[in-house]
């Protein structure tokens, strides 16, 4: 009995149909085990070339054998993945950077400048006992202890301004620039003073 060319494309755009649903179904079982893995950079990409190398098989298989149409489409899926899905930068956002140092305000650092002379966009978080200043990918750069804290002052340099922390024999200094530099070293040296000279409680 002979199977006619229209019965043979409705076959494969069963099974075609088929394999992708159930391509689909797993990957979505999965998704959330590979985002947390995504977060683990070797381990990820690990994952990446075994995924890639399996997809590439599935394929070699299909053009030397011609197995069917729902190989095809997992190969290709496979190695689309293992192509785009690259490893999750860890991103974290102000407000969760400073629950987790325990931080009651944070304000603009202007530029901190380092121990080796270069200048990092900084930003000043204060809690009750420390001064933190992080960098642009919320590093921690310096840690300050609130109660050494001999001074803080505003100074201006030029059009800009310098905002300098004074503890112990160390000095920390930010340069503000632009047309708000005066305003935000301000900013700064009053949040900072507002931890230093904090009322004492009332006996009663």
């Amino acid at each position: 009995m002979k199977i006619s060319g229209i019965s043979l494309l409705r076959v494969g755009a069963d099974r075609l149909r088929g394999g992708a649903l159930w391509v689909i179904f797993a990957v979505l079982l999965i998704i959330p085990r590979l985002n947390r893995l995504r977060r683990q950079r070797k381990a990820w990409n690990f994952v990446r070339i075994l995924m890639a190398l399996a997809g590439a098989a599935m394929l070699a298989l299909v053009v030397a054998h011609g197995h069917a149409l729902a190989l095809v489409v997992a190969g290709a899926l496979m190695l689309l993945f293992a192509l785009l899905l690259t490893p999750e930068r860890p991103e974290f956002s102000v407000d969760a950077r400073a629950k987790e140092l325990g931080a009651l305000i944070v304000v603009d650092g202007g530029r901190y400048i380092g121990a080796a002379g270069r200048r990092h966009r900084a930003k000043l978080f204060i809690g009750p006992d420390r001064l933190w200043v992080l960098d642009a990918s919320l590093q921690v750069l310096l840690e300050i202890p609130l109660q050494e804290v001999r001074a803080v002052l505003v100074e201006p340099t030029g059009i800009d301004r310098t905002f300098r922390v004074e503890w112990g024999q160390t000095t920390a200094e930010f340069i503000f620039d632009g047309s708000f530099a005066e305003h935000l070293a301000r900013v700064a040296d009053a949040t900072v003073r507002s931890r230093l000279y904090r009322e004492l409680p009332v006996v009663r």
